[in-house]
């Protein structure tokens, strides 16, 4: 009996320490072209990889597009990788920055939920003067910042993606 106890006990703690680590609400809005886009709590992803070039993924997907059971909409996918991030430190990531070959930003239109090809697919302009990527604030493992970006499709037509995120380094 008394072991059982102790087991209850330690699950709590494990709980509660689990809940602690994901306090921060995550957001991230933009606006695509015309189009508003929305990501919420669950459909934001933040992995810096903590090696020596700062490499980091931030990716989020139309608001609700990580529910269970999936949505029969299609929904969004923003990704940005590139390299630069250092633990607690704010940067500014410039066209220069985005113009070499680690650095990628691609957007997803329409997502089909059970796979298949987008409606469109647009990846960065890295020729354009006007990409940026700014950590303006680091509190812990959350990092507040905004973005600029200029994409294009494959047929050339252009998508101006402007927005800001607040996103947690949820990794244990």
């Amino acid at each position: 009996m008394r072991t059982s106890s102790r087991c209850i006990a330690l699950f709590v703690l494990l709980s509660a320490g689990a809940a602690a680590q994901a306090a921060e609400t995550q957001s991230l809005s933009a606006r695509v072209g015309d189009a508003a886009f929305v990501s919420d709590d669950d459909g934001i992803t933040l992995v810096p990889l903590g090696n020596s070039s700062g490499s980091f993924s931030l990716s989020a997907t139309t608001a609700g597009g990580s529910a269970y059971p999936p949505p029969k909409t299609p929904i969004d996918r923003l990704s940005i990788i590139c390299s630069g991030l250092a633990a607690g430190k704010p940067i500014r990531l410039d066209s220069a920055s985005f113009g070499r070959a680690e650095c990628d930003v691609r957007f997803y239109k329409g997502v089909k939920p059970m796979g298949g090809d987008p409606d469109a697919e647009y990846t960065l302009d890295k020729q354009h003067a006007g990409n940026v990527f700014e950590v303006q604030s680091v509190a812990g493992k959350l990092y507040a910042g905004r973005f600029s970006f200029h994409l294009i499709d494959a047929s050339g037509a252009k998508q101006a993606v402007e927005g800001e995120f607040k996103a947690e380094d949820r990794q244990l």
